[in-house]
């Protein structure tokens, strides 16, 4: 790949619809009526592109751009969502609490950002490459955090997708445009979009596989809630609105808001996981439903 060239051959083509069926198998109809509408074409760019290092956006009314960096960034977020909330489950007590492997993954997201190699970023011990699932015999934990991270980025694509329905329906926002009110309601709009596609037939999928809903719910919102803790880290210290995007918080808060119902285990993960994280960054969103005063 050249420093400006993007790839969108079919094999990308496939891993990013696999990434989808892989979050959400059940939704397959609904992903060929989606493709039907929308002919999406996703494209790989570089790890430095038109001045940019993490590539996650959609545009042209067609075409969702991501980078390995970006890839890679969600997939270490996922075991330091799960380590944050692994530290303080298995701790004797909230004053015995470890968190230096908890901060060594978080150092390691801040490297594959900055880095103009990301993908030859040393990962932490533990963490598999991206893409690999430890066996669930072996490192359940591991497993546990890849699964998760994937689907936390089927929740980020399907985000970019919305965002081209969007445009396909003239109801997205002017990105040049001086109306910041609807630029951040899109920005809600696609997370709610990730959020319902993944849970609202849980129910129905369970019908036909026998698993038990509330595990698959609880897996499910979890991945969310680890796409959330990703793009917490995304921006981190830039956690206030922008004129592009609401803050960080409004977000976390609108898409708790769709959790109904709610799993009692879920939430438990995701709240230690983000007082982890405000713990290790001062200032850092937190898992709430209270949406702070704008």
């Amino acid at each position: 790949m050249t420093a400006d060239s993007l790839r969108d051959d079919d094999s990308i083509q496939v891993a990013a619809r696999n990434v989808l069926m892989g979050a959400a198998p059940e939704r397959n109809a609904d992903l060929d009526n989606m493709w039907r509408e929308l002919d999406p074409r996703f494209q790989l760019a570089p790890d430095f592109h038109e001045g940019d290092r993490v590539i996650m956006d959609a545009g042209a009314y067609r075409y969702v751009r991501f980078n390995h960096r970006v890839m890679r960034a969600f997939w270490i977020a996922g075991f330091a969502a799960w380590e944050g909330y692994r530290a303080v489950a298995e701790a004797a007590s909230l004053d015995a609490v470890d968190l230096s492997r908890f901060k060594e993954l978080i150092a390691a997201f801040d490297s594959v950002i900055v880095s103009d190699n990301p993908e030859l970023e040393p990962l932490p011990s533990g963490v598999a490459e991206p893409g690999q699932y430890p066996d669930k015999q072996r490192d359940p934990q591991g497993r546990a955090a890849s699964e998760l991270a994937t689907i936390a980025v089927g929740w980020a694509l399907l985000h970019e997708l919305r965002h081209i329905r969007h445009q396909r329906e003239g109801t997205g926002a002017d990105p040049q445009g001086p109306d910041t009110k609807a630029k951040h309601n899109e920005e809600f709009s696609c997370d709610a979009f990730g959020t319902t596609f993944l849970l609202e037939q849980i129910d129905a999928h369970c019908h036909h596989t026998r698993e038990a809903a509330e595990s698959v719910r609880q897996k499910r919102q979890l991945g969310i809630y680890f796409g959330l803790f990703a793009v917490a880290l995304l921006a981190k210290d830039k956690w206030d609105a922008s004129e592009s995007h609401p803050s960080v918080q409004s977000r976390i808060s609108a898409v708790h808001a769709l959790m109904k119902p709610s799993s009692d285990i879920a939430e438990a993960i995701a709240h230690v996981a983000f007082a982890a994280l405000r713990t290790a960054l001062p200032g850092a969103p937190i898992w709430s439903s209270e949406t702070p005063p704008t």
